[in-house]
């Protein structure tokens, strides 16, 4: 035993601590590859009964929903709309909806973009290796059905960038982003971009996961290696940009 407490000071004096498993409560997750844990606070009860609304409506995990769900919050005092970009069944978009109705003291709308038939005609080059039709399956009406209880949702159903000129002279304080192919990605970053209010927040889903990494990664880094905003890039995948 005596090489386990050497190894147990040593870890100490950098700022760790083994722990018994009996220890560690539910809301803390190992992180690998060293093996210590942190609060993981989208496994509280109170998270989960809101994930328990969206979880059969998303692939979208906890955690990432988690991170939605404070940036949004974080949103909710400023002027400008939100806008979602990639909705598939829902299940986010109901996240975002759900915030803003029970927390935002701001007269938000939220504008949700997407074909509402699954992905278009995937140019040749992209490597994000989706298909077309991929995320179909779910109809316009679905969707308008499971968030029909948020007046203040808006659709906009059909191809980006072609929908974007219907909300061409709005402001945006928190954009999401979620649409997987490079090219679609710099569409909406060079859209919402300059609509952005000061402070606000673009989230972009998949850009940390190597599926992406020439496609949704590839689109933001190149988009905003000469703005002065620098992407920030958490450990669920997700990053995102704060307006300056």
């Amino acid at each position: 035993m005596k090489w386990k407490n050497i190894i147990k000071k040593k870890l100490g004096k950098i700022g760790y601590e083994i722990c018994n498993r009996s220890r560690i409560d539910k809301e803390y997750t190992i992180c690998f590859p060293f093996g210590y844990y942190t609060y993981s606070p989208w496994f509280e009860d109170w998270f989960l009964e809101i994930y328990s609304k969206i979880k059969d409506y998303t692939v979208v995990r906890e955690d990432r929903c988690y991170f939605i769900h404070k940036l949004c919050l974080y949103c909710s005092h400023l002027e400008g709309d939100f806008a979602e970009c990639g909705v598939y069944k829902g299940g986010t978009a109901f996240l975002i909806s759900y915030t803003l109705k029970n927390y935002s003291k701001q007269s938000n709308k939220l504008h949700l973009f997407d074909t509402f038939t699954g992905m278009p005609v995937i140019d040749s080059e992209d490597t994000s290796k989706h298909s077309k039709g991929d995320f179909g399956g779910v109809s316009l009406n679905q969707v308008k059905n499971y968030i029909k209880d948020y007046p203040f949702v808006v659709f906009h159903p059909g191809l980006i960038p072609e929908t974007f000129k219907e909300v061409k002279d709005r402001k945006f304080s928190f954009v999401h982003i979620d649409v997987d192919l490079y090219q679609t990605t710099r569409d909406c970053c060079s859209f919402f971009y300059d609509r952005m209010i000061r402070g606000g927040v673009m989230v972009f889903d998949d850009y940390g996961f190597p599926r992406y990494e020439l496609a949704e990664r590839k689109a933001v880094d190149e988009f905003f290696n000469d703005k002065p905003e620098i992407p920030v890039c958490l450990r669920t995948g997700q990053c995102f940009v704060i307006k300056l």
